[in-house]
């Protein structure tokens, strides 16, 4: 009996044990929890996952123990040393202390600008779920990145910017602009631009990557001549689809198929369409230079271009942004023959040869491949 009660004592001092440091361990939690609750309140988000991660290490489910309503008291974010818990398991507290200034935003890569000024949004009402406003500026505008995308789709981020004036300003990140202006002007610099890098972006001529440029072409000429019949006339209708992407390549496509047809062939770099032609393009001003090549289809597995004949064309680009059109300056082609080169003028005039017209294709940029 003697024995059984040593033992019987002995589990219950154990039990009495382990129940305080939970307790204490619950407690600490608990705490640990709410300064990252008064953080992220305050703005410092990232300070506040550090407080989030302490906690939930201690206790997984700490969040079931805590009512987040309540007041926290006034702020304290220039000191988050806890009396009493200086240290725990093992790592000092005293290294979580708040970055204020350019040295925070310089600690992620995806920061674009000092968010202090960026007007934040709050729900109007409470709602049973997580508000789009707790989410860091830096994760929305790394968002922003994968909707720019290579095909530097500047229209969703201005239609994104009309929703509230936190979405307006965060459209608006200088640095967000700047990738778009470096990825056509490599080379540009602001200090010889006048205005923002947003205003760089919309009033120096630049081609648009996330449509095509259309050109419909429609004349009538003469048919076959039959004895006894009178002269019959042909009408002649078909597209000329032009697709530029930013690195200097550029589709070509002349088809009598529906707009949507053609649209779809040009989505990919590499097309199935046999008539795709492809080549390069520079733009110098509002002058557009396009060299285009047909495509060898006795390779299959690889794109491989003819290079004994060239296409050769001179646009001039007019309009704005928006409303873009390339209107025919010059059109020879080049053939290679038996060490030989001749050179094809081709008079452009209407109708054979009539303006592009820019149309926004919203199927080339519903899905993003990268960010900017």
């Amino acid at each position: 009996k003697a024995v059984v009660s040593t033992q019987s004592t002995g589990r219950n001092a154990w039990k009495d044990e382990l129940s305080g440091t939970c307790v204490t361990k619950q407690i600490k939690a608990k705490q640990l929890y709410l300064k990252g609750v008064q953080l992220e309140r305050e703005g410092y988000c990232y300070e506040a996952i550090e407080y989030f991660r302490q906690a939930l290490r201690l206790v997984p489910d700490i969040e079931k123990h805590v009512d987040v309503n309540i007041d926290l008291g006034p702020s304290s974010a220039g000191n988050l040393n806890i009396p009493g818990f200086e240290e725990v398991e093992g790592q000092p507290l005293s290294n979580l202390t708040v970055e204020r200034g350019p040295q925070w935003v310089e600690k992620f890569n995806t920061s674009e600008t000092h968010f202090a000024d960026v007007y934040r949004c709050f729900p109007d009402r409470s709602v049973s779920g997580t508000h789009i406003s707790a989410l860091p500026n830096e994760i929305i505008l790394t968002i922003l990145r994968y909707v720019v995308s290579k095909e530097l789709d500047m229209k969703s981020v201005e239609n994104f910017g009309e929703s509230c004036k936190w979405f307006y300003n965060l459209a608006r990140t200088p640095q967000l602009w700047q990738a778009a202006c470096r990825k056509i002007w490599p080379d540009v610099q602001p200090k010889y631009e006048s205005g923002t890098w947003r205003s760089i972006f919309i009033n120096r001529p630049h081609m648009r990557f996330d449509g095509v440029y259309v050109s419909r072409i429609k004349y009538h000429r003469q048919g076959e001549q039959k004895p006894n019949l009178c002269c019959t006339l042909q009408t002649v209708f078909y597209h000329r689809f032009l697709r530029f992407f930013s690195d200097g390549l550029v589709l070509g496509l002349n088809t009598t198929q529906p707009p949507q047809t053609a649209v779809a062939a040009l989505k990919e770099r590499a097309s199935n369409n046999k008539d795709v032609t492809y080549g390069q393009y520079t733009i110098s001003g509002r002058e557009v230079k396009i060299v285009l090549f047909q495509r060898d289809m006795s390779c299959r597995s690889s794109i491989k271009l003819k290079p004994d004949q060239s296409f050769n064309i001179t646009f001039k680009l007019s309009g704005s942004t928006g409303r873009q059109a390339l209107q025919w300056s010059e059109y020879y082609m080049v053939d290679k023959k038996n060490g030989q080169t001749k050179k094809s003028n081709i008079e452009v005039v209407p109708p054979h040869f009539s303006k592009f017209v820019y149309v926004r294709a919203k199927s080339y940029t519903a899905m993003s491949a990268g960010t900017i």
